[in-house]
């Protein structure tokens, strides 16, 4: 019992301590996250090389290999499902192992949003010195919006491929997406069902959000994290006081103090 009471210990403070050995083993984690993200993006492009496969199933085995470690460290399986990046990695691992979707391999690309949405990817980039500023809120905004484009390529690729004599593979597709949520349009690549139509419609709104909420954070001042009691998190950087409520604010929140991300 003590010997799986040490074991359970150690694994908590190498997945979410802050010990030089901690950042280290947290560091080599996201060098390997990075690389799963990247072959990912890369695998959506070429899928006809027969070690692609056998990377798959390599990344399947660490994140089964993963996903087990931080549930035995987290000690109960109610902890460990709280975490938005344990439902993208059973999403992930699923695509990896299970024959029937893995034609929806696109929805791999979900990692890179848990990534970047992770306390450890800011705690160990750059030693911490862009965890809670600017640079992490605009990032979050732009992997949103890869994610975004990735996802909705494969939509487009499973429900409308064949439909127009221009959409043949998942480059069109992604070809067609960028230009719906640009509002460019050149009309070379249309949708001319109904639904094709509705799809694209909802494909440009989405855009204009998605860019509207990339320029809102790119000219925004610098904001400091401080949850407050009334639930607003962003204030000015010499605030004293919440703007919504007129609580005053407590020190700044850092590390895995702002809550479960994973």
């Amino acid at each position: 019992m003590s010997e799986a009471h040490t074991l359970r210990s150690s694994l908590r403070n190498l997945y979410y301590g802050h010990t030089n050995a901690a950042l280290r083993f947290q560091g080599v984690l996201l060098v390997l996250d990075l690389a799963i993200v990247g072959f990912f993006i890369v695998s959506q492009f070429i899928r006809d090389l027969y070690w692609f496969w056998i990377a798959d199933i390599a990344i399947a085995v660490f994140l089964v290999l993963d996903m087990a470690a931080k549930w035995y460290a987290l000690g109960t399986f109610r902890r460990w499902v709280l975490y938005p990046s344990t439902w993208a990695d059973v999403v992930v691992l699923a695509t990896l192992i299970v024959p029937a979707i893995s034609n929806l391999g696109f929805l791999r690309v979900l990692r890179l949003w848990t990534l970047v949405h992770r306390e450890r990817f800011w705690n160990v980039l750059g030693g911490g010195r862009w965890d809670d500023t600017h640079v992490e809120d605009l990032t979050q905004a732009v992997a949103t919006l890869v994610t975004f484009v990735f996802i909705a390529a494969g939509v487009t690729q499973a429900l409308f491929l064949g439909q127009h004599p221009e959409l043949n593979h998942f480059v069109d597709a992604i070809y067609f997406v960028v230009t719906s949520l640009t509002t460019t349009g050149y009309g070379d690549i249309t949708l001319n069902s109904v639904w094709g139509r509705l799809y694209s419609v909802g494909l440009m709104v989405a855009g204009i959000s998605l860019f509207i909420s990339i320029a809102q954070k790119i000219v925004a001042a610098p904001k400091k994290i401080v949850r407050c009691t009334c639930g607003v998190d962003r204030h000015d950087v010499d605030a004293k006081h919440c703007k919504a409520c007129g609580a005053i604010l407590g020190p700044r929140l850092r590390g895995r103090a702002r809550g479960a991300r994973g």
